[in-house]
């Protein structure tokens, strides 16, 4: 991870029994690196719901990202590699692989 570098923020929830499921991916570049936190700015989010996009807007905010936990993935992108995972709480999670 460094400075410059593009990451993906994710924030999603589902509806009760699952039946919807929301989820918004925010595009940003990482500004600052520090020992258990990166400060991120932000520049474009997608807004989906089941899959489908609906809305997108262009956003100019910088946040920082804490280190939350590092786990191995075993299924979807990141399947068979370890990760480290930063959390904001109003903006969600940033998957790091190493």
């Amino acid at each position: 991870m460094n400075v410059n570098e593009m990451v993906e923020i994710y924030d999603g929830r589902s509806s009760m029994g699952g039946m919807f499921r929301y989820e918004k991916f925010i595009t940003g570049t990482i500004v600052k690196v520090s020992e258990k936190s990166i400060r991120v700015h932000m520049t474009h989010v997608k807004c989906t719901t089941n899959g489908e996009i609906t809305r997108e807007y262009d956003i100019d905010k910088t946040a920082t990202f804490n280190f939350w936990k590092t786990v191995k993935i075993k299924l979807g992108k990141y399947a068979g590699k370890t990760v480290d995972i930063y959390k904001n709480i109003e903006y969600g999670i940033i998957v790091i692989p190493h």
